[in-house]
């Protein structure tokens, strides 16, 4: 009858494999998972790194594993001499974890192992090479060096506890009003601005509760009698902050009582004034829509940058586009 065969060398790998679960799971007391043979590509098991409280860590490593006395012929004064194909190597230097090349002796039921790191390999021929250690032994002793060859468990929560409380905080106040001093504007300083934004930017619900709720006040010239857009410094300082900050649009305050999206926009087009039309409480000022084609077209790619960005949708996208037009008309 022709049925498939169950083959030595089949029944070499499965032990190698057991062997190593074995130790791992006996002598190392972590979790030893092995990989489906229809998607191994040269990853044979995984190790589940599991802490000595007994907590399960995160952090994992790959195994190569090869057993048999084949593996063991190369022998030289280190240890054994492990050959593989370029593919392969590739393959475990672009793992997002370490990978372990190990070598099992299934009849003295010992395993041996070496970090698969660029450093440690020779080019031979169209293949590569690997020494593995004949004092490199699997053990319960092999646990400190394994672990050196991942990062560092972290508490993540405990470092997001003050990250949560500022967010809360921040979720309270729908009106975000940021003051730049005068001597910020004359030293060209952008970084408190630019990271409060950032700051307001890494979480989606902290960006829909600022959206059209950011004013930017500008103090320190109440003595000067020109209006701010007139002053040679403040007019330089808002040209170089355009494009440090994305979003301007989304956030800027654009109701009646919005004053920082006007600056920016007075201080980077061509303008008239008309003094017979003010009054104490405005400026009247007649631009040419033209010339200040442009500038609208900066402000928009910097808006739709920051909508691709943070996956905002289209519908809002118009709906920001067209209350700026009205806004500045």
């Amino acid at each position: 009858m022709d049925l498939p065969k169950y083959d030595n060398a089949s029944k070499k790998g499965e032990d190698g494999i057991t062997i190593v679960k074995t130790i791992v799971e006996n002598e190392l007391n972590w979790v030893f998972r092995k990989n489906h043979q229809e998607t191994d590509f040269g990853i044979d098991a995984y190790i589940d790194i599991i802490s000595e409280a007994g907590h399960v860590t995160g952090k994992s490593i790959a195994l190569q594993i090869k057993t048999g006395e084949s593996y063991f012929k190369e022998k030289n004064d280190l240890g054994w001499v492990y050959r593989g194909e370029m593919k392969h190597l590739n393959y475990y230097l672009n793992h997002d974890i370490p990978v372990i090349i190990i070598l099992v002796d299934n009849v003295k039921k010992e395993v041996f192992w070496t970090a698969c790191e660029p450093d440690k390999t020779i080019r031979a021929g169209e293949n590569w090479k690997i020494n593995v250690s004949s004092n490199q032994k699997l053990l319960k002793k092999s646990k400190s060096e394994l672990e050196k060859h991942v990062s560092p468990v972290t508490d993540y929560v405990s470092q997001l506890e003050h990250f949560w409380e500022e967010n809360k905080m921040l979720l309270k106040f729908k009106r975000l009003i940021l003051i730049v001093d005068k001597d910020s504007v004359e030293k060209k300083n952008f970084s408190d601005i630019v990271s409060v934004f950032e700051r307001i930017q890494t979480n989606p619900e902290l960006i829909m509760n600022y959206k059209d709720n950011v004013e930017i006040s500008i103090h320190g010239y109440d003595n000067d009698f020109r209006e701010l857009y007139q002053i040679k410094e403040v007019v330089e300082w808002l040209h170089e902050i355009i494009n440090k900050v994305e979003g301007w649009l989304y956030f800027l305050n654009m109701s009646d009582s919005g004053q920082f999206l006007k600056l920016i926009f007075i201080s980077n087009i061509q303008y008239e004034l008309h003094p017979e039309k003010n009054t104490t409480t405005k400026r009247y000022l007649e631009y040419d829509t033209k010339k200040a084609k442009d500038f609208v077209f900066v402000l928009f790619d910097n808006f739709n940058a920051f909508c691709e960005k943070h996956n905002i949708s289209e519908e809002v996208n118009e709906e920001i586009s067209v209350k700026f037009l009205e806004f500045i008309s």
